[in-house]
């Protein structure tokens, strides 16, 4: 096959900031969560469905958008899929209630499938030499989005409120649509005959809300209320009807013969553990920052961006420096190197975390940046296990199907962290300004020991990573260009 690399270089150029865009708006909303929390008058268990009814969204429209590009082309879908996800950013910036922004969270997080197809006309362009590094760019511009995001987004939405910030990404939503529509050549390959599973998808969304409500709402009914465990045993088996719906339907949402391939199911297994772990870490460490001493640091959203930079600028090297070391060992090295960091980092995190603000941020913040280097290497190699393991073909509903997985994991991992924040509280004395005089209101937060929980589980998940990356086989861009 010709490769076109003038093009080819143009296409990553236009397409790699969609990650900055998004990265921008997210880095924003994480340390702004403590006081959307505060402004909405809802609780850390509830408030952590900003990011999982946005994620869960994304779970449902990917494979759907990713077999729509497989059949109808993949700029195109990409095309749809970058409006409606620029009319959930404007939608969202006017939020008027809760429930308002819930809502148009689901609706931006349709957005999330711009990201598989974008992946997948990068990688029809480029030779197979060029791909680990074309990967390891755009997941660089994940840390970009972060780093600007941290100090930038933080300080807007600090001085002006989180809502500016997503007013000031609408400018770059439609630069980058326009650039899409305009310069970026359809797809060359086409799956012909094809149809698309809604029940399937129906059927996924309708079990992975109700585990979400289940561990979101547990704190309240009680972790071992009949309420709690009939919503979430009656999740699993619809989970577990799902997988068997796929395996029987013509046309499956998430193809189970591919899944029958080792690096393709791996690659999806640690995906969605992946997520689970990275996103629960990533939470909790920011209400750890801006949480009243002598439990968190008290740091302000501003104060917080910047204590988190640090993690975003080494997620820019991670990625690209994983992007040249895949292009010559392969992926599976890389894959064993990242989840193998996550794991030791989780551990020790857990530990410095339970001794509350006694503990220097600094040392926090090193650990954590370490945490983030193996996440970049892990995010990394993953995508480049599965994209050298299926035909062009099948290219679009595999990135897809592995972005549905990673973001399973990425949606269970904040609704769990709200509820252990929830369910593990401790009582404090804060100061408020009440008529000009100073008084002390007793209220709830999450206690040392609710974080210190969460990094135990991340670091069990990320050993259980560790070994699903051991058991994956190897495969470099000179094998790949000799057997297809």
């Amino acid at each position: 096959m010709d490769y076109d690399l003038n093009y080819a270089k143009k296409a990553l150029y236009i397409m790699a900031p969609l990650a900055i865009m998004v990265m921008y708006t997210e880095g924003m909303l994480i340390p702004s969560l403590p006081s959307i929390e505060r402004e909405f008058n809802v609780t850390a268990s509830q408030v952590s469905w900003v990011i999982s009814i946005y994620l869960l969204s994304g779970i449902i429209m990917n494979p759907i958008a990713g077999k729509l590009g497989d059949i109808y082309g993949k700029k195109k879908i990409l095309s749809i899929v970058i409006w409606i996800y620029a009319l959930g950013v404007t939608l969202t910036g006017f939020s008027p209630n809760f429930i308002a922004l819930i809502i148009f969270r689901a609706i931006q997080g349709l957005g999330l499938a711009m990201f598989p197809l974008a992946f997948s006309l990068i990688r029809e362009e480029f030779p197979p030499n060029l791909v680990p590094k074309a990967q390891g760019t755009i997941s660089a511009m994940f840390g970009i989005g972060s780093a600007i995001s941290l100090p930038i987004g933080a300080y807007i939405s600090q001085t002006l409120g989180w809502q500016y910030t997503y007013h000031t990404v609408i400018p770059l939503v439609i630069i980058l649509a326009v650039l899409i529509i305009k310069e970026i050549r359809e797809s060359r390959i086409r799956l012909q005959g094809y149809k698309i599973d809604y029940i399937g998808a129906g059927i996924l969304g309708i079990s992975l809300v109700g585990i979400i409500v289940g561990t979101t709402e547990a704190p309240s009914w009680g972790w071992t209320s009949p309420s709690t465990i009939s919503l979430l045993t009656l999740s699993i088996v619809l989970f577990s009807v799902f997988i068997f719906f796929e395996s029987k339907v013509k046309y499956p949402l998430i193809s189970v013969n591919l899944l029958r391939r080792r690096n393709v199911l791996i690659s999806n297994l640690a995906a969605v553990v992946a997520g689970f772990a990275i996103f629960m870490a990533y939470q909790s460490l920011t209400y750890l920052f801006e949480e009243p001493t002598p439990i968190g640091y008290n740091l302000d959203i501003f104060m917080t961006g910047l204590s988190l930079l640090p993690l975003a600028l080494i997620q820019i090297i991670g990625a690209m420096s994983a992007g040249r070391s895949i292009s010559l060992k392969g992926p599976k090295p890389i894959l064993v190197l990242g989840s193998g960091i996550l794991v030791p980092t989780y551990f020790i995190t857990s530990l410095l975390v339970y001794n509350g603000s006694s503990t220097p941020i600094e040392l926090i913040i090193l650990i954590s940046s370490i945490s983030m280097l193996g996440a970049a290497f892990l995010n990394v190699a993953l995508i480049n296990l599965l994209t050298f393991s299926v035909e062009r073909e099948v290219m679009g509903i595999s990135t897809s199907i592995n972005t549905v997985f990673r973001l399973i994991g990425g949606s269970l991992g904040p609704a769990i962290a709200g509820s252990i924040m929830d369910t593990f509280t401790t009582a404090i004395e804060v100061p408020v300004n009440y008529n000009n005089h100073l008084t002390y209101v007793v209220t709830n937060i999450p206690s040392d020991y609710s974080f210190s929980v969460i990094y135990i589980i991340s670091g069990i998940v990320a050993v259980i990573m560790t070994i699903l990356a051991s058991l994956s086989s190897n495969i470099t861009y000179k094998k790949l260009s000799t057997s297809k």
